[in-house]
Order: structure tokens, then sequence, then C-alpha cells
């Protein structure tokens, strides 16, 4: 039951927020048009269960600290537990149907079955991740309104390098590789990723046999790792990515609204959220924003917790710089060396105060909404709909420290995504939540 609801939710949200791209970023911040702002994204993908591709492919991969994707079919014996533990190491273990039929021979209901009984095999046996993306098997794209109910991307062959966002995510491009395709030699795949980051473009690779493995257009293995090496020695200019997590980048970066809620000299509070289905789009996203006048360097927190950032200097202006995931609550940025009892405050409630996922969602007419409170404070909470208007106002008072449930009626709105949002303090959460009526 909780798998058929958790895709009742995918589908509902997609039904909303296809395509619906609306980034908002408040100047002067920036989100990378790629992970750390880098010039290219870079997916390698293998087909057909080929056998090397476990046995080399992957430590090499794991070897260079990359991530790959191997789209699997499901009746071809595949090696389940060498699938499971690629997928433990962040490895992307994606849909290339029950058979490999060639869909656009087949009818709605035939396709239908390929589509989702693979899906449903591959969320069986790895637990790591659910299967999110698919690849077309012999290049033969399927019904994409079809496709499009079960999975968020899916890949073609059209030989071409993807722009920052691809004009179909239901047929995304990638290149054949190995004896058969264009790209055979490692100046061939060093020349594509250059050209990639020429265009700030997403290059996708089609690998199948490594070796002498019997898979179709074989690569040598010695190729595949020169190719890597190339990559690893230019990590500042390629990013290096599961086909699904390239997707998700691409679509979270494009739904981004970046808002800075709250300046102190010393700290700056920023909002970072986005419109998508948080328990599928969870890649994290590049923000960098010029360091305040007077501030040498800078730390990054949220949730009170310390995260990873960096300070880059570009054209003489220091920027710090750092990955979040949008709707993961509130990131405070903290002038290197402050130790105030501001800086105190804001980490205790952001450490202690909570919002919650309504229930149910998707919810028609009404739902329940749970906040936690730290301490005596004026609260607001509120729910916006995705151009940034205030369509109901739940909570507007001071409230004692505790736990509390709000029920929201929206009879009166049209189904779509809608977001509520928690104030506390000068602190804010996000959550998003799906009206279908």
């Amino acid at each position: 039951m909780r798998k058929s609801v958790g895709a009742f939710l995918f589908v509902a949200l997609l039904l909303f927020s296809r395509n619906c791209f609306s980034q908002k970023v408040d100047s002067p911040y920036e989100v990378g048009t790629w992970q750390g702002f880098r010039s290219a994204a870079i997916s390698y993908t293998f087909d057909d269960n080929c056998s090397n591709q476990l046995a080399l492919a992957v430590p090499m991969f794991d070897e260079f600290d990359f991530n790959l994707t191997l789209f699997t079919v499901t009746n071809w014996s595949p090696n389940w537990t060498g699938l499971q533990n690629a997928a433990s190491k962040g490895h992307e273990i994606a849909s290339h149907t029950v058979s490999h039929p060639s869909l656009n021979g087949l009818s709605d209901a035939q396709q239908l079955t390929e589509l989702k009984n693979s899906q449903d095999i591959i969320n069986a046996h790895i637990t790591e991740q659910r299967a999110v993306t698919i690849a077309y098997p012999n290049c033969n794209v399927g019904n994409p309104s079809l496709v499009r109910q079960l999975y968020f991307a899916a890949r073609g062959c059209q030989g071409y390098i993807e722009g920052k966002t691809p004009g179909d995510f239901m047929n995304i491009s990638s290149i054949i590789c190995g004896s058969l395709g264009s790209i055979k030699t490692s100046t061939d795949f060093n020349s594509k990723a250059d050209n990639a980051a020429s265009s700030k473009g997403w290059c996708v690779y089609l690998i199948h046999g490594i070796d002498n493995d019997g898979g179709y257009s074989p690569l040598p293995s010695d190729t595949l790792r020169v190719s890597l090496e190339y990559l690893k020695a230019h990590q500042d200019k390629f990013w290096i990515a599961a086909f699904a997590n390239v997707a998700k980048y691409i679509k979270e970066r494009n739904s981004a609204s970046v808002s800075e809620i709250l300046a102190r000299e010393d700290s700056l509070t920023v909002e970072v959220s986005d419109t998508l289905d948080n328990s599928y789009y969870n890649c994290p996203i590049t923000v960098r924003r010029p360091l305040p006048q007077g501030w040498t360097s800078s730390g990054v927190m949220q949730n009170g917790k310390n995260i990873e950032s960096t300070i880059v200097e570009i054209d003489t202006v220091r920027y710090v710089m750092f990955d979040v995931i949008p709707d993961d609550g509130a990131i405070v940025l903290i002038k290197d060396g402050t130790t105030g009892v501001n800086q105190k405050m804001d980490n205790s409630i952001r450490s202690s105060f909570a919002l919650y996922q309504n229930y149910p969602n998707p919810f028609n007419p009404s739902t329940s909404i749970r906040y936690r409170v730290p301490s005596k404070s004026h609260v607001g909470l509120a729910i916006y709909n995705l151009v940034g208007q205030q369509v109901a106002t739940l909570v507007d008072e001071e409230k004692q420290a505790g736990s509390y449930n709000v029920y929201f009626y929206a009879s009166h709105l049209s189904s779509g995504v809608y977001v509520c949002r928690l104030f506390v303090g000068g602190n804010v959460m996000s959550s998003k939540m799906i009206l279908l009526k």
C-alpha cells in the first residue's frame, strides 16, 4: 500500500509541476548551471546487463569517485546482488524495460506493462533507491504520456549533446560509444566532454559491452579509464553524475527560489526552496553569494549543523559557495570568527523548531499540518501558491513552546501545488503539498 501511495503522489505532482519552471533567485545570490558551478555535466550510462559493467566499470568508477547509471533489462537475468552493491555506493539502477522490446511497436497496454513491471521489479530488489528513469530499447521512443506517468526522465540516443535544459525530458539525447558508435577512442571522449563544456551542456554517453563480455558495440576498458582520468584531472570543469541526478539537478535548479529572509551584521539567513516533491527531488544544488562588505570568510549552517562551503574568487570578487538540498531548512551564513549571542540563538531555534509534512498529501479538501515551537515566540503559518501569493493565514500569534497541529481547509482553492511556510522569530521552514480535486 505504501508503494502505491508513493507512486500516486509522484504522478500527481508531475501533473502540476511538469515543465513549470519558475526560478526566483534574489540578487546577489546565484544558482550554478551545474553542481559546483562547473561548465558541463557528464553522465555515463550502461545498457543490457553486460557482465563487465559490474565486474570492471563499477569498480573503476568507484576508484575515481564517480557515479554511473546501469539501465537494466529485468528478465535478462540481472545480477541483483551486484546491482544492490552498486546502488549502495551511489550508482543508479534504472529501467531498460522487462524484455527489451521496441516500444513503438507495442500497444499502449503492452508498453505500460513493460514500463511498470520493470520499475516494480527493480524497486523490489534495490533498497537504496527507486527506479525513476528509463532508457528506450533499440533507441525507439515509447508513448511519452505513458512513460511520464512512471518516470521523470527518459534516455534516447539521438547522438548530440543536450543543452543546459533538455527540450524533452522524455527523450534526452545520448551518444553511442564503442566499436559501432561515434565515440571509439579516448580522444573522442575528451573532445565531446570539451564540447559540452563550451556549450554549458549535458553529455550522456551510451555504453553496452566492455572488452570481451559479448555486449553490443564493445568498448575497451583502457579507453574508458583514460576518459575518466581526463575528467578527474579537470574536475573544476566537469560534473560527473548519474543520469537521474543530473535530471533532478536541472529541474531543481530551474524551479529554485533563493530568498534572503534575515540580514544581520554578522549573519545572513537564507531560504532555498523549489516546487518539486522532496521525496524524489533531493539532489543538492550549488548556491553562491559575494561576501558582504567587511567579511573575509564565512561559515554555513543548516538546521544548526555545519555544511561544507568554499570561498572562491572570481574577477577579484570573493564568494561563499555551498551545496544545499532545497526545502531542507533555513541556511545561515555566518561571518568568520563570529561567536555572539545572536548566532547561538539562531542555532538553538533552527535545531529545535520544525515543520512536518502535511498529512494526507495529496489531499482534498483538508489536511493536517504539524509544527513545533522551541520557546515562546511569535509564530506565523501561511499557505502560498507557486507564484508567491499568500492564499491563507493559519497562524499569526504568540505561541508557547510545544508541538501544535492545525487543519487547512482548501475547498475554495483549485488543484495544484502549494507551499506551506512556518515563521518562528527570524527563521523560516517550508514544505510543499498537493491539492488534488
